[in-house]
């Protein structure tokens, strides 16, 4: 097959790096609906509680966390699915890291805020 850049086909590790917190990064691919973070928090890393207009569907891959959704809290570990309902405060505190997949309907407009900068950052050095 040709070297050709195709406009449907993506390799995670050739995402762009975004920064999400002080600690926390992703690998963001953005469709016209969804929003994909490859995230990645590692030991001690805390994601401060907050909340946005987006549903959000977090899929652990690897490691655990604490996690807090509405009034409850719970452990996450490898395989755990949360569901993040739009509007309800969340977040979550790792103390051996973790690396997950977020899944946000409709794209969550900070992320995307932040997805273009390191763009626009990746271009500028080209």
């Amino acid at each position: 097959m040709p070297a050709k850049k195709s406009k449907y086909f993506h390799q995670v590790q050739k995402l762009p790096l975004v920064p999400l917190t002080e600690k926390s990064k992703a690998r963001l691919l953005l469709g016209k609906n969804a929003l994909i973070s490859f995230i990645q928090n590692p030991p001690g890393c805390v994601f401060p509680v907050h909340s946005h207009p987006s549903e959000q569907i977090l899929i652990l891959l690897e490691g655990e966390e604490d996690h807090t959704c509405g009034k409850e809290r719970f452990l996450m570990k490898a395989g755990d699915v949360c569901i993040h309902p739009p509007g309800v405060p969340h977040g979550g505190k790792t103390r051996k890291g973790f690396r997950g997949i977020d899944i946000f309907s409709p794209p969550r407009e900070d992320h995307v805020r932040k997805l273009k900068r390191v763009l626009r950052e990746i271009r500028r050095k080209k």
